[in-house]
């Protein structure tokens, strides 16, 4: 019993914390008025202040609101000198996308999103354009959940060759010939899940337009040709030993590009051992890892 009424103390704090509207639950009462529902076992809900007007009770609630986006425009703004490298342009800065980068951050509320608003906003001081508008929207439809997921995403993404963007390989095969279009040998698939990206958090990332939604095959690779493969803040490069393989991956949308470069890369990964640990028989990776600085 007493775990239910402390739940429900959390809770009705809660609302009046969010929203200014301040409950009470009795058993009793006396005015009629101040009803707003009734529960089970007899119970009703009451309002503490029933003298305000709906109108009043109104604008609490977006008095409260406009003070916590207030709140959270200032944090951004404060943390984004930690941040700010190089000479502010402000005479080139888009008053235009300024004015929608407000609108859209001041509806975050947590730290770490606050963290990554300020980034943004350092980033676009010094290097106008680096951020579009399709990916502010992106990012203000990001809940504190869908954000480490994409993250997580990230940190295993990889760059073949001299590729802009990135990709998250998903699968390794050779293509089949006449021979062995029966047998069965196919696509290895990579295990993603553990390295906490599974199958359902690649869909989640698509829906939210930070990957593409088709899996992709790269172009087939041949005996004896050379990859230089990036992975976080290492590199290396194999040279193929069987004919006809081709990865299969998702590719980063341009907003999952530029959001990309908010997250500060590791100095390892477990992913790169795993990629040339695992698959010898495909590529030969007896090359030296080559860690940037």
């Amino acid at each position: 019993m007493t775990n239910s009424v402390d739940s429900r103390t959390k809770y009705l704090n809660l609302v009046k914390q969010l929203t200014g509207i301040d409950f009470e639950i009795a058993t009793t009462h006396d005015q009629e008025n101040k009803v707003i529902n009734r529960l089970k076992n007899d119970e009703v809900v009451l309002l503490r202040d029933p003298d305000l007007s709906i109108s009043q009770r109104i604008n609490k609630r977006d008095q409260i609101t406009e003070a916590r986006q207030q709140y959270n425009l200032e944090q951004i703004f404060s943390l984004a000198l930690d941040y700010v490298k190089g000479d502010v342009l402000i005479d080139r800065l888009d008053l235009d996308w300024v004015m929608k980068f407000t609108d859209m951050a001041k509806c975050c509320y947590t730290p770490s999103m606050h963290e990554l608003w300020a980034k943004i906003l350092s980033v676009e001081l010094v290097q106008q354009g680096s951020f579009s508008y399709r990916s502010l929207k992106t990012l203000a439809e990001l809940g504190t959940k869908e954000a480490k997921i994409f993250y997580k995403a990230v940190k295993l993404m990889c760059r073949f060759n001299e590729e802009h963007s990135g990709r998250i390989l998903t699968g390794i095969y050779k293509k089949p010939t006449l021979i062995s279009l029966f047998s069965n040998t196919g696509k290895i698939s990579l295990n993603l899940n553990q390295f906490g990206l599974s199958y359902t958090h690649l869909i989640s990332l698509a829906e939210l337009g930070l990957i593409h939604q088709q899996e992709i095959e790269s172009a087939a690779y041949n005996v004896n040709d050379s990859l230089s493969i990036a992975q976080n803040k290492q590199s290396f490069n194999v040279t193929i030993k069987q004919k006809d393989i081709v990865f299969t991956y998702y590719k980063l949308t341009q907003s999952g590009y530029e959001l990309s470069r908010l997250v500060n890369a590791p100095d390892d990964s477990e992913f790169l051992q795993y990629l040339l640990n695992d698959f010898t028989d495909l590529f030969d990776s007896n090359h030296q890892v080559a860690t940037k600085a």
